[in-house]
């Protein structure tokens, strides 16, 4: 049932327009795509793309793949707690980036494939054309394209000079400017040289100034540049090689408090653990709890990361008895180093530093079979190889051991001593005043004997009853003081490292049988192998799992020691294709494909060491069927392309949430289904229109072991550390069935609108153009677990964005001014279990929710933009 019919209101309303468009309007230009490692009219390829143009991206004012999701049925980008940790998600599936775990959604630039969805963080720079391929990819495109694959080609160099200056200034404080220049160099050698900058300030305030915080905070900076050399010594043989170097300087996103995940026992317990007067007289400072979209905080956020990288690639062809040999080398490497205030509350507690490290190299083979005869094929060989490393700790912030464990181990133990003390002292005293004298020394409200006979005792009782109930402030000072004891700097300390290879053969088919009917049959062989290591060593055992001979410990990592890991899989994937052109302007096709995304290792520590088993995971494989339409109407003054998908997906990879990491396993089966729909138009001479609608469907079909809600696993953690002070093992947090559940980041209905109207100035050569855009995203849950909490739903937001400007004779200049979320919607990118809050007992248990963090995304922002092109 389309549950938003109003959705479908644009879609009709533009057909209408086209129909009854002057006749004189302009055709819309073929579009020429790689998705099959040849260039052809994207109107011919049997896959659901969606095509960007570096002019589109250039008009748009769309700076980062992020961006490009707002304009791209069934495409999200989201990023969380730090720049590593985003996910590219096709079709209501992705994975995040700062692990180990591959990604569902294969990126290649320039032919090369970038393995690592952090890595992809920077600015688009000089762009020719990004193709946004849905659907498994893995014929071609190989491993981990198991849900789409994402095809960049940068600008070549041309066989004319041409060059480009571009500047824009705006809100806060942005400044950026990006250019090329290239053309030929001498008789059979040309080059090209684009580089990108910017420079902002931050979206949020922070009311929290200790500790070496700022008030504003989230500055961002990038810088990017790229060489290009293209030789053609003969007709019959090319290269072109590709140097880049690319930078990001950030501090991180704005991650306020979801204020309707908050109730009245929140504060107090935040205040109590962070009182300086120590926990049953709070006077602790809280976060913001109020206003989750304002953009200000009152936390620690001293977030900066550091992300480079550089590559090198050579593309080779060479043209043989009409056939192409094509080698494409590439070496890359990547690094990021992250520091991040864990915990988000207003006090220097738990610090994590990450650092990042990826190498690879990757060699591809293509033969490409002539285009004129009845059979066209392409078969290559590929091979990759990655050396991985992620290196993690934890430091203790000065606020850590005091006040903070002293507080926590104070307040935990109280409930227990004067539950006991009451129960020894009834006899005595009588129940109600053995319960008020049990209170008043545990909690330090009684700290002499003379205080027990004002209150009733007799006098020669007072000194023994005093003497039989310790204060619960005693084993928090033993506990602070056994933590600031030990190490502050790697209180944990990890190391992950793991060696890819992988090797696949590949093969594609086309069969012209008439000139309207192909069939297309690929297939793919892949072997992987990796092999690895984890280490987690625990340096300072408050942090380690509570133990008798370590009875305070908070239970946030334990030691672990997975130092010889191994995994390897082979897997065949395969698609089968008809295609009918049943006239001219219309194809109709229907495929079936199957994906393979690899498995591997978990990357994180855990609050338990992980068994072998836990360590590795298995890979997880697709089905997926489609049927389509590609079309043009109205003389080619529209273009229209329709697609139904089905997709299946078993060994689910997901990440299991213990309450303070995250540990990825094959969760079981899920059905993502739906409809995408591009339409481009030029009803009118100056009117270009283009509109993207997606609707999805999504359901578990099997997921027993999810994620349960966090007052559960808060209940579950609280009765193992009991466990495992008493030297008992710990019990695994109850799991959670979502079967029939829809899967997270899977909006039902996407919507995006663009219309430009450009036109002559009268009696002048210059011309201005009117840009609007809309973009709708309907209700979700952008929870970073998967556990369908309510809490972690992100209502539907519409976004409007808006440009005008005048262009120069020949468009060799151009002025502008723009907005983007012009009527500043807020709204959450992801939504994560506070730090640790299942630890401090920030849980309802009524609604058996806890408190929550949201990831905001791009205020408002506005500027000016100029450009010169020579």
């Amino acid at each position: 049932m389309i549950r938003n019919p109003s959705l479908m209101i644009p879609t009709l309303s533009l057909v209408a327009m086209i129909g009854a468009g002057s006749v004189q309007a302009q055709q819309i230009e073929e579009v020429v795509v790689t998705a099959q490692k040849r260039e052809e009219n994207v109107q011919e390829v049997p896959i659901s793309i969606s095509t960007y143009s570096g002019d589109f991206l250039d008009q748009a004012g769309i700076d980062t793949l992020q961006d490009l999701g707002d304009y791209t049925p069934n495409l999200t980008l989201s990023t969380s707690s730090n720049i590593a940790n985003n996910r590219i998600i096709m079709r209501g599936v992705g994975s995040v980036g700062d692990n180990a775990l591959e990604p569902s959604v294969a990126v290649f630039i320039d032919g090369v494939y970038y393995p690592r969805t952090s890595a992809l963080v920077g600015t688009l720079t000089d762009i020719e054309m990004v193709e946004v391929l849905r659907g498994p990819q893995g014929t071609l495109f190989g491993r981990n394209a198991s849900m789409g694959a994402l095809n960049i080609r940068t600008r070549a160099p041309a066989d004319e000079f041409e060059g480009e200056l571009r500047g824009s200034y705006g809100s806060y404080d942005t400044l950026r400017l990006d250019g090329f220049a290239g053309g030929p160099m001498a008789e059979t050698l040309s080059g090209r040289l684009s580089f990108h900058y910017t420079s902002r300030d931050g979206y949020g305030d922070n009311t929290f100034l200790a500790s070496g915080n700022d008030e504003e905070f989230g500055d961002w900076e990038d810088a990017t540049v790229r060489g290009r050399l293209h030789f053609e010594p003969t007709a019959d043989l090319s290269a072109t090689v590709t140097l880049d170097y690319a930078r990001v300087e950030n501090e991180g996103n704005v991650i306020e408090v979801k204020d309707d995940t908050v109730i009245p026992s929140y504060a107090p317990i935040i205040s109590a653990v962070l009182s300086p007067t120590g926990p049953f007289l709070p006077t602790g400072p809280v976060p913001d709890l109020v206003d989750d979209d304002d953009y200000d905080i009152n936390q620690d956020h001293r977030d900066a990361a550091d992300d480079e990288q550089y590559g090198i690639s050579a593309d080779i062809s060479w043209n043989v008895d009409s056939h192409t040999i094509r080698s494409i080398t590439a070496f890359r490497d990547w690094s990021n180093e992250t520091f991040e205030s864990a915990l988000r509350l207003p006090a220097d507690l738990f610090n994590r530093v990450s650092n990042y490290d990826a190498e690879t190299i990757s060699q591809e083979f293509q033969l490409l079979s002539p285009t004129d005869g009845r059979i066209q094929y392409v078969a290559g060989l590929y091979y990759y190889d990655e050396d991985y490393r992620i290196d993690q700790n934890f430091d203790l912030g000065v606020d850590f051991c005091s006040p903070a464990v002293g507080n926590l181990v104070s307040a935990t133990a109280a409930p227990t001593i004067i539950a006991s003390a009451t129960a020894a002292l009834t006899p005595l005293l009588g129940a109600a005043l053995a319960q008020t004298v049990a209170a008043g020394i545990a909690t330090g409200a009684i700290t002499d004997p003379a205080q027990l006979v004002a209150l009733g005792v007799p006098a020669p009782l007072a000194p023994v009853v005093f003497a039989l109930v310790p204060p619960a402030g005693n084993f928090g000072a033993a506990a602070a003081g056994g933590c600031a004891a030990g190490p502050q700097t790697a209180a944990v300390d990890g190391e992950f490292q793991q060696d890819v290879n992988s090797l696949a053969l590949f093969g594609q088919l086309t069969f012209n049988v008439t000139d309207q009917l192909r069939l297309t049959g690929g297939v793919r062989w892949t072997n992987d192998e990796k092999d690895g290591g984890f280490i987690s060593v625990i340096n300072n055992p408050i942090v380690a799992p509570p133990s008798p001979t370590n009875p305070f410990g908070l239970q946030l990592r334990a030691a672990e020691d997975s130092s010889d890991l191994e995994f390897e899989d082979d897997e065949l994937t395969w698609m089968v294709n008809v295609s009918w052109f049943a006239t001219d302007e219309i194809m109709l096709f229907g495929s079936y494909s199957t994906g393979y995304k690899s498995g591997g290792f978990n990357s994180e520590g855990a609050n338990r060491a992980l068994t072998l088993d836990e360590r590795v995971f298995d890979s997880e494989t697709v089905d997926n069927w489609e049927l389509g339409v590609k079309s043009s109407w109205f003389d080619q003054r529209v273009v229209a392309n329709l697609t139904w998908f089905h997709t299946d997906i078993s060994d689910f990879q997901d990440r299991q949430f213990d309450g303070v990491n995250f540990i990825v396993q094959n969760a079981g089966e899920l059905t993502q289904q739906g409809i995408e729909l591009d339409i481009q138009a030029r009803p009118a001479e100056p009117l270009t229109l283009l509109l993207g609608v997606s609707y999805l469907d999504s359901e578990f079909d099997e997921f027993p072991n999810a994620t349960n809600l966090p007052a559960v696993v808060a209940a579950t953690q609280a009765l193992n550390r009991a466990r495992l002070a008493a030297g008992l093992p710990p019990l695994p947090v109850p799991p959670l069935d979502l079967e029939g559940e829809r899967n997270h980041f899977s909006p039902e209905w996407q919507l995006s609108l663009a219309a430009e109207w450009a036109d002559a100035l009268p009696n002048t050569t210059m011309s201005w153009f009117v840009r609007g855009e809309y973009q709708f995203i309907d209700d979700q849950n952008v929870g970073a677990e998967t556990n369908s909490n309510p809490q972690s739903i992100q209502e539907g937001y519409d976004l409007v964005n808006a440009r005008i400007g005048l262009r120069g004779s020949d468009e060799r200049w151009e002025l502008s001014a723009f907005v983007r979320n012009a009527f500043d919607q807020a709204y959450c990118q992801t939504v994560f279990n506070q730090p640790i809050g299942t630890t401090l007992g920030l849980v309802d248990p009524v609604t058996l929710g806890g408190m929550q963090r949201c990831v905001l995304g791009t205020p408002q922002t506005w500027g000016v933009e100029a450009a010169y092109r020579f």
